[in-house]
């Protein structure tokens, strides 16, 4: 581009006239100085070129323009991108110049377009452009078309050019996506085909893909292993085969990838790998992208992809996006393989367990069949002789190991039965054979056993046409196995056993009423080891494969054996097989069956039905489990009550027998009736089988656990599956113990008792754990209904916290409090503070303090101070060490400000007792003191005697006023009325205050009856005036005309006084106020009207000073009786 100079007006009117508009280029030619560039000043320009340069620069498509013989470049703003870095210099430049990079492609073109008049058109040219300082791949479809000039003759061309370098791309990767697609279908089988079919559909496209490596991680995620490669040669240090993820020098970042996930680019792979041993058309990268190669749905990476990148394209997002939806094709191509290897491999793992169960089952049986049949001779001896016969005990245990012995060699028959024929090992003969007959031989055996049972048994077996080929052990073991399974699953009804000719073939079928097969489980009935969860049966028992055995030796005789069954209706199982003898191997076929021909094994099967027909157990709910011997009750076991649960009789009995001398047994034969029994009276351990008819015993604790009120009783189970995994099952369903048959009756014991044991140390954490609960929410809402001020002072952090009772008592909001002892100091009344500080740290500082208790000030928010009656408890670790304090605090300024009243009323009354005592006292005495000094004097005439005996009795009643009053503010002040104990008469008492009384009232009558001795401990004066107000009193409140009664009754202890009185009797509502202070009666009951009312009250307090009691009783009918009951002795001090 060249510089502007000054121009010239009338070229600066060319410019603008010719170059208007246009946008940024036309802004740009605007500004060069177009008299430096071959095409000269805009004012010289011919009119041809003006207006095709118009023409560019206006149009919105891209355009550019070659003029003259230099072949000038113009270019208007929709064509500036394809520049790329070569603008804005190519502006006004020869286009040889400006693309010198591909001037070998465009050159023809232009010159066809020049030389001969006509236009070009290339659609998709692929052109290496310098635009951005790489070569770069780019695609253009473009059109070079002819300018004529005023000459006629060919002045330019004119480029109108369209890049679709995006769209070649994305249609080019796409095409490889859908090659990686179809090259990599999920019936690849193995990783390595899917690899090395992925490698292929990668090297059709070697522009974006110039090699790529395929790495495999290991199981253990150590070591990635080159699993296929493409691009690259053989050995090179670029593709090694095999990488240590722990190799920090590896040739790429495989470790780093695998574990973050995320793909990681590598630059300078010359200088890190030298030249690349790369095809000679394919362009050598020096970057590349790491790529993990995800397991989809799973954590992890299943491996790496290392990709190298094209040096002609730019590393742009879309790029990017490819070569990720490349990594991700592959990991899910790969995980499709990985499924069928696993697939194959587990198929290829099951199939070998299922050889060698095979194998191990029949060495089993084999080795098993020596010691049984070892133990089964013995046992059958021992039972047998006559000659040293056995105790009901021994033989009793000795049944029990024989009839489990018989049924293990049964089990172990049956699996050596199978495993023949499994391994095609069986030597079946065929003879010609009465079925009918045979068939109801063996299912007639079964009669008695199906009777005993409640039910019936059909057999419907006529004679049939002709023999049948069959090997009669192997037919005797199918009708035995399904006759035995329809009696094990049937509780009422019938067993029908029929058998018919049809054609060409002969069918059995056995028909039962019982609990039948669920419709999901008829699929699999006849699979071996295969069992009906949850099925009803008499008996959980069983090895799983008795109708596996019957399917398989059905088909031995080229038969078919089908079930039908409805649930709660019954089953119906059909053996068909044919007649004749084409369909059997004609080497198994014998003419006439043996002499000896008979039944064989049929004991074993009866005898194992007969045991599921054990007594039945007694109600655990109505009677007990263990029978307590006459005058033992003490004796039951002191280990608590066991449920146990199992569904053989043999089993039970024998775990029965051997805990009763250690816990309270109680026996269930199946879950559903233990779940009743435990639900109705929950026992301290349950002891269950697993497996077992109906409710199993995962059942029966899942249910357990799921009630509230069973849900705390231990659980153990018992198995006879062994190892750590069905151990963690049956802890992880939630049982506490899991106990693997067989045990020993010490091991029983041991984990029964440690499990009741733990069960109720558990039962006791948990009281303690509510009981702590239940008192922290006690002591919760005490804290808010209390008025006092709770606080809790950590003395290790100083922290103190406060309830509620702060604001209450005191006005802080939480806001105000500094929750730290600093500021609870703070409050303390400055004159308090040094003394409650001393008192509190002491009782810290002394070992063993715990609690103190002060008196001091505390300041309001309003600023005044209250008293406060503080109380604290130490809290201690174990070690002695003080670690917190809790106390409470009262506010008692208003008791302290009462009791300062009530002290000044005490000082006020302590006044009055002197004034009264010494002022009142003497007049009163000088008063009587001159009266009887004048009744002692014979000059005084009847008028003056009666006037002066009225004012002897006058001042004597003042005299006894003034003492009740002293008595009275003495007992309020000093708590009781004091005393001076010495030997006294209580009946002297009694005559010296009757004779008082008589010479102040002649005109009444006193009635006086003592009996017994009236010795004892008082205070004479003090009795004297108690038994003067009671006498005062009934004669108060008595007609004139009636006695008043005075007795007295003496036992060893006491002395009691009666005083009755005639008079009207007291309402009942004032009994209980009789003995208070002030109480007075109406004046119309009061004959004398002279009362201050503080007799009664005295005579209480005289009689309980004296340790004794005053009751009375007052009726219409009977009077008003005052009763008191000395103790002849003070009571002594406890």
């Amino acid at each position: 581009m060249t510089q502007r100079n000054p121009r010239s007006s009338e070229e600066d009117a060319a410019v603008q006239d010719v170059l208007a508009g246009g946008g940024d280029m036309g802004a740009l030619m605007r500004s060069m100085d177009w008299s430096q560039t071959p095409l000269g000043p805009v004012k010289d320009w011919p009119q041809s070129l003006r207006t095709a340069v118009s023409t560019c620069l206006h149009s919105r498509f891209p355009m550019m323009l070659f003029w003259g013989p230099e072949l000038v470049k113009l270019y208007n703003d929709a064509y500036r991108p394809m520049l790329g870095s070569k603008h804005p210099q190519a502006m006004g430049r020869s286009g040889r110049e400006v693309w010198a990079e591909i001037w070998d492609i465009l050159e023809p073109l232009i010159s066809q377009v020049r030389d001969e008049g006509r236009a070009t058109l290339s659609e998709n040219q692929r052109l290496f452009l310098e635009r951005n300082g790489f070569p770069e791949e780019c695609y253009f479809t473009f059109s070079y078309s002819p300018v004529r000039d005023e000459s006629g003759r060919i002045g330019g061309v004119l480029d109108t050019a369209v890049e679709t370098t995006s769209q070649v791309l994305d249609a080019r990767r796409l095409r490889t996506l859908q090659e990686v697609a179809m090259r990599t279908p999920a019936s690849l089988r193995t990783r390595g085909d899917t690899c090395a079919r992925a490698m292929e559909a990668l090297a059709t496209n070697p522009a974006d893909l110039p090699f790529s490596l395929l790495y495999l991680l290991d199981a253990d995620g150590t070591t990635a292993r080159l699993e296929a490669r493409m691009g690259l040669g053989g050995d090179c240090l670029a593709s090694p085969e095999r990488v240590l993820l722990a190799d920090t020098g590896a040739a790429w970042p495989l470790a780093r990838v695998a574990r973050t996930g995320q793909p990681e680019r590598v630059e300078g792979l010359r200088e890190r790998f030298g030249a690349l041993p790369l095809r000679e058309d394919v362009p050598a990268p020096d970057a590349a992208l790491v790529l993990p190669l995800a397991r989809p749905g799973e954590s992890g990476q299943a491996g790496v992809l290392v990709l190298g990148l094209s040096p002609w394209l730019p590393a742009d997002a879309s790029y990017r996006s490819f070569l990720e939806l490349v990594a991700g094709s592959l990991g899910s191509a790969l995980a499709s393989a990985r499924a069928y290897e696993e697939a194959e491999q587990r198929a290829e793992a099951l199939m070998e367990v299922d050889r060698a169960k095979t194998a191990f089952f029949s060495n089993v049986s084999h080795e098993f069949r020596t010691p049984l049949t070892l133990m089964l001779g013995p046992l059958e001896d021992v039972l047998s002789n006559r000659e040293a016969p056995l105790t009901s005990w021994q033989e009793e245990r000795l049944r029990l190991v024989q009839r489990s012995s018989q049924r293990l060699f049964r089990l172990v028959n049956s699996l050596l039965d199978y495993s023949r024929l499994e391994a095609g090992r069986t030597q079946s003969t065929f003879e010609p054979t009465d079925l009918a007959a045979l068939t109801r031989e063996l299912v007639t055996t079964f009669e008695p056993l199906v009777a005993k049972a409640g039910m019936r048994l059909v057999v419907d077996c006529p004679p049939l046409p002709g023999p049948v080929w069959v090997d009669r052990e192997l037919w005797e073991k199918v009708v035995l196995n399904l006759v035995s399974n329809a009696f094990k699953f049937t509780f009422e009804g019938e067993l029908a056993v029929r058998l018919r000719w049809r054609d060409d073939r002969v069918e059995l079928s056995v028909q039962d009423t019982g609990t039948g097969i669920p419709e999901a489980e008829l699929s699999r009935i006849f699979e071996r080891f295969h069992q009906v969860e949850g099925a009803r049966g008499r008996g959980q028992e069983g090895s799983g494969i008795g109708l596996a055995l019957v399917h398989e030796l059905v088909k031995l005789h080229g038969g078919r054996v089908t079930v039908a069954s409805t649930v709660g209706q019954g089953s119906t199982f059909t053996v068909s097989v044919p007649t004749g003898t084409a369909h059997l191997p004609p080497g198994q076929l014998r003419d006439r069956a043996p002499d000896d021909a008979r039944t064989r094994g049929l004991g074993a099967f009866v005898q194992e039905a007969a045991q599921w027909l054990a007594p039945a157990l007694p109600d655990p709910l109505t009677s007990p489990a263990v029978r307590v011997p006459d005058g033992a009750a003490g004796a039951l076991p002191p280990h608590g009550r066991v449920l146990l649960v199992d569904d053989n009789a043999d089993m039970r009995d024998y775990v029965r027998q051997a805990l009763e001398g250690h816990f309270t047994v109680e026996a269930v034969a199946d879950g559903l009736r233990a779940l009743t029994v435990a639900r109705e009276r929950p026992p301290d351990v349950v002891l269950s089988d697993v497996m077992m008819p109906g409710l199993d015993g995962f059942g029966l604790l899942r249910e357990l656990k799921a009630d509230a009120r069973t849900a705390h009783v231990p659980v153990i189970l018992l198995s006879a599956r062994a190892g750590e995994e069905a151990k963690v099952e049956g802890l992880n369903a939630g049982a506490d113990d899991y106990l693997v048959k067989p045990f020993g009756v010490r091991e029983l014991v041991a984990r029964l008792e440690g499990t009741v044991n733990a069960a109720r140390a558990r039962a006791q954490r948990e009281e303690l754990l509510r009981a702590l609960q239940l008192s922290e929410t006690r002591y919760r809402l005490a804290t808010r209904a209390t008025k006092d001020a709770i606080w809790d002072w950590n003395l290790l952090t100083q922290e103190v916290n406060w309830n509620e009772g702060l604001s209450t008592l005191f006005g802080y909001a939480a806001a105000d409090v500094r929750p730290h002892s600093s500021w609870w100091a703070e409050q303390i009344h400055p004159d308090d503070r040094e003394r409650i500080s001393h008192v509190i740290h002491s009782v810290i500082d002394t070992p063993g303090g715990s609690d103190w208790r002060g008196e001091y000030r505390f300041r309001r928010k309003d600023g005044t101070y209250a008293v406060v009656e503080d109380r604290g408890w130490v809290v201690r670790d174990a070690h002695g060490t003080a670690l917190r304090m809790v106390g409470a605090m009262q506010d008692v300024t208003l008791r302290r400000q009462a009791e300062a009243q009530l002290q000044q009323r005490a000082d006020f009354e302590q006044q009055l007792i002197g004034i009264v005592s010494h002022d009142l006292r003497n007049p009163v005495s000088a008063i009587l003191l001159g009266a009887a000094s004048l009744m002692r004097r014979d000059e005084l005439d009847e008028r003056s005697t009666k006037a002066v005996s009225r004012i002897q009795t006058s001042a004597e009643r003042a005299h006894r006023m003034i003492r009740d009053l002293l008595d009275f503010t003495q007992a309020r002040l000093g708590g009781g009325i004091r005393i001076q104990r010495r030997p006294t008469d209580l009946h002297a008492v009694l005559q010296g205050v009757v004779e008082e009384i008589e010479a102040t009232h002649p005109d009444r009558e006193l009635q006086v009856r003592d009996a017994g001795h009236g010795h004892g401990e008082w205070d004479a004066d003090r009795l004297g005036q108690m038994v003067q107000n009671l006498v005062t009193n009934a004669l108060k409140y008595s007609p004139r005309d009636t006695p008043v009664r005075i007795e007295t009754r003496s036992d060893d202890d006491s002395v009691t006084l009666a005083i009755h009185n005639a008079g009207t009797p007291i309402p009942p509502e004032r009994l209980e106020q009789l003995f208070q202070p002030l109480q007075r009666a109406s004046r119309d009951v009061d004959n004398s009207g002279r009362s201050i009312g503080l007799g009664l009250y005295i005579v209480k307090q005289l009689v309980e000073a004296h340790g004794g009691t005053v009751t009375v009783t007052s009726t219409v009918d009977a009077g008003t009786t005052f009763t008191v009951r000395l103790p002849r002795m003070p009571p002594t001090a406890s």
